[in-house]
């Protein structure tokens, strides 16, 4: 393996190691990358007051993107898990002349605010691969002039060992989880009727200022609050249906969740956004409904509630596609693949 400096948007320290170690939590990929691919982490902690530093925002990103610039000359290539931090990295090497292969990852280049500076590395003085989860941002890419031959699709992850069935009994509940993009107003109206619970953990961790919908007034049936991992790995498990409502979007807002919820063998109900059908089969690993109909969503969970058959089926292929497809492994060697390929370009 190429000596690989991966600058990660988080933070990499004793505490979130032990708490993996100790199955307190998912294991993220890039420990997996370090102890698997001998790739070195650059996390916040690099940053002056690093516990000061709760989310991603614009300085921040500036900040670490500096902080790697200034070790290139000790690796054979750079990845960078964002745009925000890949842009004005990429930006650095070309304006002061140190450049080394760089990979990023992409996951929403279609973002009115970041497209100036996209523009500013298309052609062939770009970034050496930019890697997306979807196609309709491989799509955009394109659009905005990166190189199609420098563009790879890339499916998310999620940790299966972790987000695994626990064999609770099923209750009648409806789990729902995350912030960005999500429609909770659709979900509150499809539910308020039915004879059933939910629970909804409306927190996102990537995204301080995530775009979401909620009713003004909650059902009496509805409860939000916030869960760590492990509660809401036991909510999934507790759940008969988990359900991620979205505002239509062109990226894959919601993939976390609905990977947690297929791997723990869940029966999933996803509104139909274009980049969520890359991931979800519909009728085979789980079910579409359009965005925003709160009607159609009443229909497929009261169906879905009243048949354990169809739930068992949907939940099963949902959790062997999450391991043969979305697994951790198979996203952390996927991801060292490209690093060892971009490495090979100097």
């Amino acid at each position: 393996m190429s000596r690989a400096l991966m600058l990660v948007s988080a933070r990499a320290d004793s505490r979130l190691r032990d708490e993996v170690r100790d199955r307190l939590r998912p294991c993220p990929e890039y420990l997996r990358l370090e102890r698997d691919h001998g790739v070195e982490l650059l996390d916040w902690s690099v940053l002056a007051h690093p516990r000061s530093v709760r989310n991603r925002t614009a300085r921040v990103s500036v900040l670490q993107a500096a902080a790697g610039f200034r070790r290139l000359r000790d690796f054979d290539v750079v990845f960078s898990d964002c745009e925000p931090i890949g842009v004005p990295l990429e930006l650095g090497m070309r304006a002061l002349g140190r450049r080394i292969p760089h990979l990023m990852l992409a996951h929403h280049l279609t973002t009115r605010a970041k497209q100036p500076f996209l523009r500013l590395l298309r052609g062939g003085d770009g970034v050496g691969r930019v890697l997306v989860h979807s196609k309709q941002q491989l799509d955009a890419g394109v659009r905005l002039g990166i190189p199609q031959d420098r563009m790879r699709l890339i499916p998310f992850f999620a940790d299966t060992e972790f987000w695994s069935p626990r064999g609770y009994p099923e209750e009648r509940l409806v789990v729902s989880a995350g912030a960005d993009h999500r429609d909770y107003t659709t979900l509150a109206a499809a539910c308020e009727s039915l004879d059933l619970q939910v629970f909804i953990a409306p927190g996102s961790t990537h995204n301080a200022r995530a775009r979401r919908q909620a009713p003004a007034r909650w059902p009496a049936n509805v409860h939000s609050a916030f869960a760590d991992f492990q509660s809401l790995r036991d909510w999934y498990a507790r759940a008969a249906v988990v359900v991620i409502p979205l505002i239509d979007n062109d990226f894959q807002a919601g993939v976390t969740t609905v990977l947690e919820a297929m791997a723990m063998g869940k029966a999933v109900v996803v509104s139909a956004t274009a980049a969520q059908r890359d991931i979800v089969k519909n009728g085979e690993t789980g079910v579409w409904v359009a965005p925003g109909d709160p009607q159609a969503l009443k229909v497929v969970l009261t169906r879905l509630l009243n048949d354990d058959g169809e739930r068992k089926r949907l939940g099963g292929n949902a959790r062997r596609a999450a391991e043969s497809l979305f697994s951790l492994d198979v996203y952390t060697k996927t991801l060292a693949h490209h690093i060892s390929e971009v490495a090979a370009t100097r």
